[in-house]
């Protein structure tokens, strides 16, 4: 997929923020299903979905009573798709269907006096008034959720049902057994006029409904719109999604921009999210830091809100710029193939092949995150180098994490997980030792997961050696390891 496929979804948390819109009716359950990213040539598009978006959201905040009335309505609406599809072939509506189709419009006529009420400024609804349509359902105008075929439908009708009515009196009262026998086969006759007569009405009312079918059409279309809109703004209110300017360069731009289904998981262990910042442009950023960092949850955050802009939702930070994409791309070792007998690396591969002939033809995003941890190391380096260096050629915005030295060159940016860089080590050392149980919760606790704008001479930082140090691996092992380090590097 052009826009990751389903698992993908989940593992960065689009399919979490949709699993939380509070859609209610069935067209707008259908909205939410069909719900795809803007095209690059839908710019228009995508600009008036957050426009009208961004009303409904200042609407909701002042109107909060007449939504709660606007949903209950909603609860009640039934799916009528079906018998509209029956009605325009001119199958007859049975006594359920019309009864199904009075009462979307009574609901149709007491939600359209609720959304008058809002002034909302969206000309993208077309509700249309089913008056006419409901007095034809109900002749008697008690404008109750109720039917059957009504007297007042056929005075021949009305007649047959009074005589069987009578026969009805009489078959109560009647004593004598051949006398019984013939009003019971008189009413049976009766009952068979009856249900000529009835069918002869259904068919009349299916035609004159048929001429109602586009509008109720319309209706359906506009109120799946408005649920799924609406769901859209409570989701935008709930998290604090901001409005993203949409930007016709190859630009990225994210202030405090964090992911709600990993801020959620944090919340329920007593922990923040860590908001991050970063601007990216077309060529490749690299983003370095050692392992426990959070680069994946950087790029998973990263990701899921350029795919939420692209599918027209607010985005979750203080401030967004962004593109419209031909697709997006992330690469990672959970991917679905792993799953199907490749190792990590295989699958990697076969899916940089497509995301390369993407990049050649169309401007999009790519992120990989940790590319080619899954071969030996030095081999690893050569690879990650070779991705970066190539795929700064392209007009794609591009994003690689990844743990090895050197990858980022002169007119590459680069970006560093901070970790434990400005960490007092001794004091976060002696904190570990007096409770070892929770050695690696103590540690992220005082693991900073920001992101910095670092120059090409930045290393990754040497955060690996340090934890191994906090987590109390072997001394013997330690002073080994730094021996290697020491050749290049300043150790603690």
């Amino acid at each position: 997929m052009k826009f990751l496929d389903n698992e993908q979804r989940e593992q960065i948390g689009f399919s979490f923020i949709l699993d939380k819109l509070e859609v209610i009716t069935p067209y707008g359950v259908q909205e939410k299903k069909n719900i795809r990213p803007f095209k690059r040539d839908e710019i228009h598009k995508l600009c008036n979905e957050l426009n009208i978006l961004e009303i409904m959201c200042e609407n909701l905040k002042v109107n909060k009573a007449i939504y709660n009335d606007i949903e209950r309505i909603f609860y009640k609406i039934k799916d009528i798709r079906s018998s509209i599809k029956r009605c325009e072939n001119l199958g007859n509506l049975d006594d359920i269907e019309l009864y199904e189709i009075k009462c979307f419009g009574l609901l149709m006529n007491e939600f359209l006096l609720a959304f008058e009420s809002l002034n909302l400024n969206i000309v993208d609804f077309r509700f249309h008034p089913l008056e006419n349509l409901v007095n034809i359902l109900d002749p008697e105008g008690k404008r109750i959720p109720t039917f059957y075929i009504y007297n007042s439908y056929s005075e021949k009708l009305k007649k047959i049902r009074a005589k069987k009515e009578r026969l009805e009196g009489k078959i109560i009262i009647e004593k004598d057994e051949l006398r019984l026998k013939a009003l019971k086969e008189e009413r049976l006759n009766t009952v068979l006029e009856e249900e000529e007569e009835e069918l002869v009405i259904r068919t009349k009312l299916t035609k004159k409904i048929k001429e109602y079918c586009h509008i109720l059409k319309e209706n359906i279309e506009s109120i799946g719109k408005f649920d799924f809109l609406l769901a859209k703004a409570k989701s935008t209110l709930r998290y604090k999604g901001v409005k993203p300017e949409i930007s016709d360069k190859m630009e990225i731009i994210f202030e405090d921009v964090f992911n709600p289904m990993i801020a959620e998981i944090l919340e329920n262990k007593g922990k923040n999210f860590t908001a991050l910042n970063i601007q990216l442009t077309r060529g490749i950023t690299i983003v370095t830091g050692a392992n426990m960092g959070g680069k994946s949850v950087a790029l998973k955050t990263i990701v899921l809100n350029l795919l939420l802009a692209q599918c027209g939702f607010f985005v979750f930070a203080k401030h967004a710029v962004v593109p419209t994409l031909d697709f997006i791309h992330f690469i990672s070792d959970d991917m679905q193939s792993v799953s199907k007998g490749l190792s990590t690396f295989g699958a990697e591969i076969l899916k940089l092949k497509e995301v390369i002939e993407d990049a050649k033809k169309k401007k999009g995003f790519i992120a990989l995150d940790e590319f080619a941890r899954g071969t030996n190391p030095k081999e690893g380096y050569y690879l990650v180098k070779s991705v970066s260096k190539y795929l700064r050629n392209f007009d794609s915005v591009s994003l690689i994490s990844t743990h090895y030295d050197g990858i980022a060159d002169d007119d590459m940016e680069h970006y560093q997980v901070i970790g434990l860089k400005n960490i007092d080590f001794n004091s976060l050392k002696y904190k570990i030792d007096l409770n070892k149980r929770y050695s690696v919760e103590i540690m992220q606790d005082h693991m900073e997961y920001r992101l910095e704008r670092v120059s090409k001479e930045s290393g990754v930082p040497k955060d690996a050696l340090n934890i191994c140090v906090l987590l109390g691996l072997e001394d013997e092992v330690i002073n080994i390891a730094k021996k290697y380090y020491n050749d290049d590097y300043k150790i603690k």
